[in-house]
């Protein structure tokens, strides 16, 4: 892979996000807004840190003042935001509850709020005449922008990178006994490399990352299982579904090998996982529901009487978190727009046979969905791997 000027999410992209903020603020009629979700912390911020049970917590006012709410471990972390002020407890659940901390520091009394927790909700609601936690805030990540979008293409491009190492060493590997878990090493560790290699020094305060998990034979059929010690077989069946993290943002790919040539049965449920995956892309278009497109998938596979053996939705959300809404579920309702950003998982589960999924990222445009260039643009016969 060649070295490219791909940057991280820029003071633009963060300035646009709050300006959104604002907007909301003025729209609901609030005196600021608190947000304690980290990953909407990341994109208003771009504080990244390790989430653990310490909160941290962003505050905005109508007046464009801004404050950061952060356990002492963090204060480093954080010297360098463009924050106005950044507040300090120092320690939980302490003699004073952060929540509380955090509301007793804030001035203003109409809020809106993405906290959720009812418990944390009227801990602090006395502080204030107003404190709104329905403002809509939790769709303010739907709609990707640009900046963002350009990482989640990156970071597609090391997911891929990832199963074509697979694909190259699989044979050798598994020919020497090599087993999943090992082979889910060598194949992250191989893209990562790549990834820090190839990335700036501007990334070193981000999220970068290359994660998988691999399944063979009847464990196929447990897409969320662990990785194991066990050894792949001839004429197999091999999942491997990959995740990057690149500057923050997220991406997906995943694909199933075949260990020697396919059968007929095997060459069957693979062509329908790729007519599931094409008719989705070809459905995630401006003006559609999210359940309208598993719809789509659902009746591909009724066609071909494959339905009990499905076992999920086709796909989620991605942005700067791994899996967030909306869903492309059922009972998901919401309308799609151009540039979001989606999964797409055509998934088939036989207990105690086998299992196949394949993995894309997506984004939604007017006329039809853009998958982005991956792994699943190859030939059908780029997933067999001879073991001869």
């Amino acid at each position: 892979m060649r070295e490219n000027i791909i940057k991280p999410l820029s003071g633009n992209f963060y300035k646009e996000t709050k300006n959104k903020l604002l907007n909301l603020i003025e729209e609901k009629n609030l005196d600021g807004f608190l947000v304690t979700n980290p990953a909407n912390i990341f994109y208003f911020t771009g504080f990244f840190y390790v989430t653990n049970e310490r909160p941290s917590g962003f505050y905005l006012s109508k007046n464009n003042i801004s404050k950061l709410f952060i356990p002492l471990l963090e204060k480093e972390n954080a010297e360098n935001l463009q924050v106005n002020e950044i507040h300090i407890y120092e320690e939980f659940p302490g003699e004073t509850n952060p929540y509380t901390f955090m509301a007793n520091t804030i001035s203003e009394k109409k809020i809106g709020t993405d906290i959720k927790n009812t418990d944390i909700l009227n801990l602090i609601k006395n502080n204030f005449e107003e404190l709104n936690h329905k403002t809509g805030i939790d769709k303010f990540r739907y709609v990707k922008l640009d900046e963002e979008i350009n990482l989640i293409i990156e970071a597609t491009k090391y997911a891929d990178l990832a199963l074509e190492y697979l694909k190259e060493c699989a044979k050798e590997m598994i020919n020497k006994n090599v087993s999943e878990r090992e082979l889910v090493q060598i194949c992250t560790e191989y893209a990562k490399n790549k990834m820090l290699n190839n990335i700036s020094k501007e990334f070193d305060e981000t999220p970068c990352n290359v994660v998988a998990t691999i399944h063979s034979g009847p464990r196929g059929a447990y897409p969320h299982g662990k990785s194991l010690s066990r050894v792949p077989n001839k004429n197999e069946t091999l999942i491997c579904g990959v995740g990057a993290c690149l500057g923050g943002v997220y991406a997906e790919s995943g694909v199933t090998f075949i260990l020697g040539e396919p059968n007929e049965d095997q060459k069957k449920i693979i062509k329908v996982m790729k007519e599931v995956n094409d008719e989705v892309v070809n459905n995630l278009k401006e003006g559609f529901i999210c359940e309208d497109i598993n719809k789509v998938a659902s009746n591909i596979y009724n066609n071909y009487g494959l339905s009990k053996f499905v076992r999920h939705r086709i796909g989620h959300g991605m942005g700067f978190e791994g899996h967030e809404a909306p869903w492309l579920s059922p009972g998901d309702k919401t309308l799609l727009t151009k540039n979001m950003v989606f999964s797409n998982e055509p998934g088939i589960y036989r207990p105690g046979v086998d299992g196949y999924r394949t993995i894309s990222s997506m984004i939604v445009d007017k006329e039809k969905g853009i998958q982005i260039p991956n792994f699943l643009d190859k030939n059908i016969e780029e997933r067999i791997i001879n073991l001869n």
